[in-house]
């Protein structure tokens, strides 16, 4: 079964494993660390520790989703400037050029896809994540899986690619079952604490301002006590 990576904070007290892969032809590789990277659906996950950078890539080899933890970075491009800092969620999709230009340390987690092909419908341009924007209403979590009565929930899409989605999610709390999930997310929690407990009985409770990923088949329960807003990140 797959390990669920949790990106606690502070990121001094975090044990990840470290994955035996290189991305190839990374533009971003110097201070990349891989810690997970899931061969049949085509995506790792990591951290990485960078000093100073003023980069221009021509031809963005992949999708990547971004979480700045430390320092600053802005993304420049044809129709785009976007400055980027602690807290902050980017995403850069395949064969955007951009120049990626930061001073000092930056620290950031990623989750790439090397996996999706390009095609005719990719975004143009890199975006950066509303964190604060009003949602609508969405569906909850299906009655089947829940041992407590259903929440309300709200949900927006942002960015849409093939089986990617990255989106806003925001739901009351709620108690569910033991479900193996047929995708897999990487969660960064905005807003309130959920408590997932792995098949094997590991539990990470994830607080706002960490990040957890649940590769495929990844098999969790899920409690949460108080309203929980995060930013997903779904292949399914």
């Amino acid at each position: 079964m797959p390990p669920i990576l949790h990106y606690s904070q502070p990121h001094t007290d975090r044990d990840l494993p470290c994955a035996a892969f290189a991305l190839q032809d990374d533009p971003l590789a110097a201070g990349r660390v891989i810690h997970f990277h899931e061969a049949q659906q085509g995506f790792v996950t990591g951290s990485s520790v960078s000093v100073g950078a003023n980069l221009l890539i021509e031809d963005f080899p992949w999708v990547e989703l971004g979480i700045v933890e430390a320092g600053e970075l802005r993304l420049q491009g044809d129709g785009f400037d976007l400055q980027l800092s602690a807290g902050d969620c980017f995403v850069v999709p395949r064969g955007v050029r951009v120049r990626w230009h930061h001073r000092g340390q930056l620290r950031r987690l990623f989750m790439a896809f090397p996996g999706l092909q390009a095609c005719s419908d990719m975004p143009a341009m890199p975006i950066k994540i509303d964190l604060g924007r009003t949602l609508a209403p969405s569906n909850p979590p299906a009655a089947s899986v829940l041992l407590t009565p259903a929440p309300r929930a709200w949900s927006e899409t942002l960015f849409s690619v093939a089986n990617l989605r990255i989106g806003l999610w925001q739901c009351e709390g709620y108690t569910r079952k033991q479900v193996e999930p047929s995708y897999s997310e990487l969660m960064f929690i905005l807003d309130g604490a959920v408590t997932l407990t792995a098949q094997g009985g590991d539990r990470h409770c994830v607080r706002a301002g960490e990040t957890v990923v649940v590769p495929k088949g990844a098999t969790n329960a899920w409690v949460s006590e108080e309203i929980v807003r995060k930013v997903f990140c779904i292949l399914a």
